[in-house]
């Protein structure tokens, strides 16, 4: 069994209102800097909320011990059969890529993005995806979320492509990598590989895990003429 001990729970307080708190404290440091938060002041943010929220995790002796499920790139994964869930654990000191990066700026997500994606996933593809809290490994933070199972198989790359299209996408490649973009939320996501979408007894397609991002500025304005040129 995965074990462990927040010191105040999370769970309590939606995903949601937390990446707004977040989002309201870098934007209120990008404007005394006349600019945007970088990687570090974004991850020097976090921490200060999680220690004023108290949102860290205790491990029991049990916890961790266990070799997980899955490994991916970001994760450590745990399924809890009996709770028809999954945990996943972000390895120390990394919260995913993004879809899209200014030159100025780091490809490595921060773990403000991190939690911004997953609140975006839950908007967009009705999934219920929960911050858990964060587990430390010496200085190094590993970001703890907790997501329901879905029961189905890997959808193939005609039902994901299908899916998209129907769905409202438009699809555009970022180096050499499928991309899809949403004009009318004005969001992009990328790695809809095969094992990141599930189709289920139904017939609908579940994504699990995709990288989702939301786009302003120069970025937007680029994706929007690539997109363009691709009609």
């Amino acid at each position: 069994m995965f074990e462990y001990e927040s010191v105040v729970a999370p769970q309590g307080i939606p995903l949601q209102a937390q990446v707004e708190e977040l989002r309201r404290r870098a934007q209120t440091v990008a404007r005394l800097q006349g600019g945007h938060t970088h990687y570090l002041e974004e991850v020097r943010i976090f921490r200060e909320y999680i220690e004023e929220h108290r949102f860290l995790l205790r491990r029991s002796k049990a916890s961790l011990n266990l070799p997980p499920d899955e490994e991916g790139n970001e994760h450590q994964v745990w399924f809890l059969p009996e709770e028809s869930r999954f945990i996943k654990v972000t390895w120390p000191d990394f919260f995913g890529l993004s879809v899209l990066y200014r030159q100025d700026e780091d490809s490595h997500a921060s773990p403000i993005a991190y939690l911004e994606r997953w609140q975006l996933h839950n908007e967009l593809f009705g999934d219920n995806v929960e911050f858990v809290g964060v587990l430390m490994e010496g200085t190094k933070m590993r970001l703890v979320i907790q997501q329901p199972a879905i029961e189905g198989i890997p959808a193939s790359v005609e039902h994901i492509n299908r899916f998209f299209a129907e769905s409202g996408w438009t699809r555009f490649e970022v180096a050499g990598e499928v991309a899809f973009f949403d004009s009318d939320r004005c969001v992009v996501i990328s790695d809809t590989h095969q094992g990141n979408l599930i189709l289920m007894e139904d017939g609908l397609l579940a994504p699990i895990d995709l990288r989702v991002q939301p786009l302003s500025g120069a970025l937007l304005d680029y994706v929007q003429r690539v997109c363009h040129k691709n009609s």
